[in-house]
């Protein structure tokens, strides 16, 4: 692979990756959430697996840690819901305080689970692609 992209690809992930944070933290002040954010972070990812070797990328991101991941942030979203569902309406309103930041309440932890979920997703789909190519 050619060297300036590799670089390139060096240099902007970690920014890339922060974005999608910042948007999954701020999704329920400005348009994005849970699924905006985990495909920007997945985009970066899927740059990481273009541009590096299978070799490179595997010893930093396994098949089976996208999949525990993906497991673990679906598993908090069925207890966060779970929990939202039990405590519903009085703590949602009593939570949620105007032009507050942290104002969302459970919005903020709903919208890092999704994140996690769909950037593993993607990831899994980039890197089962790229692996077939890797192949041949």
């Amino acid at each position: 692979m050619d060297l300036i992209i590799k670089q390139v690809t060096k240099i902007v992930f970690p920014f890339i990756v922060l974005y999608g944070f910042y948007i999954a933290l701020h999704g329920h002040l400005t348009p994005g959430g849970g699924f905006a954010a985990g495909a920007i972070i997945g985009s970066a990812f899927a740059l990481l697996v273009i541009a590096f070797d299978e070799r490179d990328v595997e010893h930093k991101l396994t098949v089976h840690e996208l999949i525990d991941l993906k497991s673990v942030a679906g598993f908090f979203m069925i207890l966060i819901i779970g929990k939202m569902g039990y405590s519903m309406r009085s703590a949602l309103i009593e939570s949620q305080t105007l032009f507050s930041l942290w104002s969302g309440g459970f919005t903020i932890i709903m919208n890092l689970a999704g994140t996690f979920m769909v950037s593993s997703a993607i990831i899994l789909i980039i890197y089962s692609l790229e692996k077939e190519a890797w192949k041949k």
